[in-house]
């Protein structure tokens, strides 16, 4: 059942559209045929052919025989129809009573034809549609003069093209049509589907094309997806000039601020107080400093180089053991897989240096680092034990200064950048990043990357 539910056209829109407008031409021509036949179809005219003359007279002749002149006419006329796979009338020909073999009645139109020629000296043929109708050739019985006609229900001629044909032309036509129908309304839908979906994903470059060529209402939904496109690229640019500007404009107050501690403290100024603006100044410093890699990041700012990952790791792991160690914690990791890379050194250690240092933080005593390497991507994968996040907090703790109010709480002392980071070198690296909630407990961040970038 669920393959059919995937197969279903009618789940997307364009084979809903395609549906119902083949349906619809299928209908019109079933019915514009049907009611042309029914109600349009001519009266033609014809001389009778030999074989029809002969089995009009074989039929004259089982009525003519004397022992049919004691059984009752509709009962004669029903015994030789027999012999000819038709049906047989009698008129009569003064009173005009029509007298026929069994079956459905004569339709009106067919008895007024029939009586029009009752006065025929010689048969002829009638035909509308497939009812051929042959007379009259006349009798005597009782007294009465009745003119005996011979009725069939006749198929196309043999040099008609069959009926599938017309069907097969019919369907393979008007599926054309209604694909192509369909196809020209879901295709600009699907177009700025697929725009908004890379927009959502951080291409603010993201446009639709052609939006000009169409006046229509999905052309004006393409121009004000354009638009709102715009915009967005104005402000996420204006975003990133304004951190890359605040951060380089903090730098010069702050080694002045540096310079006047130093001068303080040659002064014999309270220690304390000194003590304290110092660690604000390093604060300071620190995030001006992670703005500064933030922006760099985002501004795809690289520079390639083939490196292994044990030789990139390295003191990156050893760092992390002497953190955790500090904190009366434990850091495992899996061996680190022989593979040469194409990376940009600075921006991978760092993102995978804030992931480690932001697990072991809140890690209540174990935090894990495993590695996984397929033909098309490798990953690395760093856990922890602690309190893990909700699956929202899970979808926005990339996002520039997010921390998370309960496990992630400000005590940390971070300021909500090292995440952003990591996730803006891993997108230039061409990879992904995401987070996901342990059900023991804890926060598992996988980093993956493709290996097209592998220096092979």
């Amino acid at each position: 059942m669920t393959f059919f539910r995937k197969i279903n056209p009618a789940r997307a829109i364009m084979g809903r559209l395609f549906l119902w407008f083949w349906a619809t031409f299928i209908v019109t021509a079933v019915l514009a045929g049907w009611g042309s036949r029914f109600f349009f179809e001519e009266l033609q005219v014809n001389s009778a052919s030999p074989k029809e003359v002969s089995q009009l007279e074989r039929v004259l002749e089982g009525v003519s025989r004397d022992r049919s002149i004691r059984t009752p006419l509709r009962m004669v006329l029903d015994r030789n129809a027999r012999g000819v796979r038709g049906r047989i009338i009698a008129v009569d020909v003064d009173s005009g009573m029509v007298i026929t073999s069994g079956g459905p009645p004569i339709p009106q139109d067919d008895k007024r034809d029939i009586k029009r020629i009752i006065d025929q000296k010689v048969p002829i043929t009638l035909n509308r549609g497939a009812l051929k109708i042959t007379g009259p050739v006349f009798f005597e019985r009782d007294g009465r003069r009745f003119g005996l006609f011979l009725a069939k229900f006749e198929g196309p001629s043999e040099n008609a093209p069959p009926f599938i044909l017309f069907l097969c032309i019919a369907i393979i036509t008007t599926s054309l049509l209604s694909w192509l129908f369909a196809k020209s309304l879901t295709r600009p839908i699907l177009r700025i589907q697929k725009s908004a979906r890379l927009l959502s994903g951080g291409h603010w470059e993201t446009r639709i094309c052609n939006t000009d060529k169409r006046q229509d209402e999905l052309g004006q939904l393409g121009r004000d997806f354009n638009s709102m496109a715009n915009q967005l690229e104005k402000m996420w640019s204006a975003q990133k000039r304004l951190l890359a500007d605040i951060s380089h404009e903090l730098r010069s107050p702050l080694a002045r601020l540096q310079m006047a501690l130093g001068l303080a403290h040659q002064q014999n100024v309270d220690p304390a107080s000194l003590a304290r603006i110092e660690r604000e100044a390093e604060r300071m410093e620190a995030l001006v400093t992670q703005l500064l890699e933030l922006s760099r990041a985002e501004n795809g700012v690289t520079t390639f180089s083939s490196y292994s990952l044990s030789l990139l790791f390295s003191d990156i792991f050893t760092d992390g053991q002497f953190e955790a160690a500090n904190s009366n914690k434990a850091l495992d990791i899996d061996e680190i897989p022989k593979l040469t890379v194409l990376v940009d050194q600075v921006l991978l250690c760092r993102a995978v240096e804030n992931v480690l240092r932001n697990a072991i933080r809140h890690s209540a005593y174990l935090t894990t680092v495993e590695f996984n390497v397929t033909e098309s991507e490798w990953a690395v994968t760093i856990c922890d034990d602690g309190e893990g996040l909700s699956s929202e907090e899970c979808e926005r703790v990339f996002a520039p200064f997010y921390r998370a109010t309960l496990a992630r709480e400000r005590a940390s002392g971070g300021v909500g950048l090292g995440l952003s980071i990591a996730k803006a070198a891993v997108e230039l690296h061409h990879g992904a990043i995401k987070a996901v909630t342990r059900e023991e407990g804890g926060l598992c961040v996988t980093l993956s990357f493709p290996r097209k970038l592998e220096n092979r």
